[in-house]
């Protein structure tokens, strides 16, 4: 003990007497009060060098991890949860989900959720980083594939305590007790994670998207029910628990429909990441149009573009940009407004967005999506001041061949346009099967343009099954809304007498 506390000693008086430079010296600066609690596991880990850098690496990264939890203890939704019925027959259905239908009689009770922020770095204690760390090498060491990876590796894809803002846990201890029979397989890495993820204990139920918190390891395993999210830290945390190299990648929004999506990756013993899903034989299928793809990492600032590591075809897509502005997102359209994607810096005048999906995936994934679907993906680049995101071009339209075409709207020349739909009908309903997106007699509409902002063409209540628009701009992108009833809506062209949906 003498010996520890005088190693803490020196580490004290030698950052105090060194203006900050490392990114260690912020870590500890940030955590107050707590500091003690990390110096602690540098001073145990004096001796051992990967793991004192190991120790580093969690607490130079720590400042930017947080849990997101409920207020406390009275809070109804979280006191709710583990009381949900494990048996939800139609629980891909939202509108028949029997726990969405739990959440949306809570919200009558307690209309807003009631969350605090704890941060890692302020609340961390040396017990449960050291536990984390040797548990974290001993599946390491006796799995015996650490010489297929770098130091690294096992850094960014084991070695983390936590996947994303859910509470602190035990997580290690209760995944090595459910998956631990699985250190001692020779089977290569991907074929252990499609093994777990078709018996995965966590399904998917749509209800779980009202849950206004993030659950840990232990409630997501006795819950047995879980979003895509859920589903993916699920198996990420069971994964790195038997020293599996594994992380979440994600599509923060799809290119031609509303919502995001996201799926697990391993790491083989050739160097590749391989995507994991819960498909027969643990496939992932995507099937909607991908602009970025995204790795979730523990490492600031927490997130690492992989798009080009899908074999998929990708283009560099630039804009003009003024001097006053030094960065500038790209974004795609999800049914009601434009969702920025990518983050891309300013270079003599021009800011270059790369490697940006053209609208086909990677190997045998198909795009199973919609009727008279344009072949490509449209984007808006926008700069975000003062809180705003604010357009400085025109919308592009990045077709599947790598040709780029400008959407301004030609307000000299205009055309009457007859439209038959306010979103395009789905691959899976057949041609005579009408759905809830089609011109409704009776509903009121309005047609709008895009010009910097979106612009009206005026409302109208549909009279039959089509709405006809006269001196409609050429070239424009279009958005037609339902005042009446509807959630879903998608821009489109107006092309050859057609609407066609991007």
């Amino acid at each position: 003990m003498l010996r520890l506390l005088s190693f803490i000693f020196l580490i004290n008086a030698f950052f105090s007497c060194l203006p900050e430079k490392t990114a260690l010296e912020r870590a500890l600066r940030v955590a107050g009060d707590n500091r003690t609690e990390l110096e602690k596991v540098l001073a145990y880990y004096q001796d051992d060098t990967l793991k004192y850098q190991a120790a580093c690496f969690l607490i130079e990264n720590m400042p930017d991890q947080y849990a997101v939890l409920p207020l406390d203890s009275t809070d109804t939704y979280a006191r709710a949860l583990l009381s949900l019925d494990k048996d939800d027959p139609v629980s891909w259905e939202i509108s028949r989900s029997l726990v969405a239908a739990v959440f949306d009689s809570i919200s009558k009770i307690q209309p807003e959720s009631r969350i605090k922020i704890v941060r890692d770095i302020e609340v961390m204690t040396s017990d449960y980083l050291i536990e984390n760390i040797e548990s974290a090498f001993k599946v390491w060491n006796r799995r015996g594939v650490a010489k297929h990876y770098s130091f690294d590796d096992f850094c960014c894809y084991v070695l983390p305590y936590r996947v994303a803002h859910e509470p602190l846990s035990h997580w290690r201890r209760t995944a090595l007790q459910r998956y631990g029979h699985w250190l001692d397989s020779l089977n290569a890495p991907q074929d252990i994670a499609r093994s777990i993820a078709m018996r995965y204990p966590v399904r998917y139920n749509a209800g779980m998207t009202k849950y206004p918190y993030i659950m840990s390891y232990e409630e997501m395993d006795s819950l047995q029910w879980g979003t895509c999210d859920d589903m993916t830290a699920f198996l990420t945390l069971s994964l790195r628990a038997i020293g599996i190299p594994a992380a979440t990648d994600v599509v923060k929004a799809w290119a031609n429909r509303s919502s995001a999506h996201c799926w697990n990756v391993v790491k083989d013993t050739a160097g590749h990441f391989v995507d994991i899903g819960y498909g027969p034989d643990g496939k992932n299928f995507v099937v909607y149009k991908v602009s970025k793809v995204y790795r979730m990492q523990y490492r600031s600032p927490g997130e690492e573009d992989v798009t080009q590591g899908y074999d998929m075809p990708l283009s560099d897509v630039s804009f003009p940009l003024d001097g006053k502005n030094e960065q500038a997102y790209l974004c795609t359209f999800n049914n009601s407004r434009w969702i920025p994607v990518p983050l891309a810096s300013s270079e003599n005048g021009n800011v270059t967005f790369r490697n940006m999906g053209r609208g086909l995936l990677w190997g045998d994934n198909k795009i199973d999506g919609y009727r008279e679907e344009g072949k490509g993906i449209a984007y808006l680049p926008v700069v975000h001041e003062r809180g705003i995101l604010k357009p400085f071009a025109a919308p592009v339209i990045l077709y599947e061949g790598g040709e780029i075409r400008s959407h301004r709207p030609v307000l000299s020349d205009r055309e009457s346009v007859t439209l038959h739909r306010k979103y395009p009908k789905s691959n899976k309903i057949a041609a005579d099967v009408h759905d809830s997106n089609e011109v409704v007699p009776g509903d009121d509409y309005e047609l709008f343009y895009w010009n910097d902002e979106w612009c009206s063409l005026g409302r109208k209540t549909a009279g039959h099954d089509t709405l006809v628009y006269v001196e409609v701009p050429k070239n424009a992108l279009l958005w037609l809304h339902n005042h009446t009833k509807g959630k879903e809506e998608r821009i489109f062209t107006y092309e050859n007498g057609k609407q066609i949906w991007w």
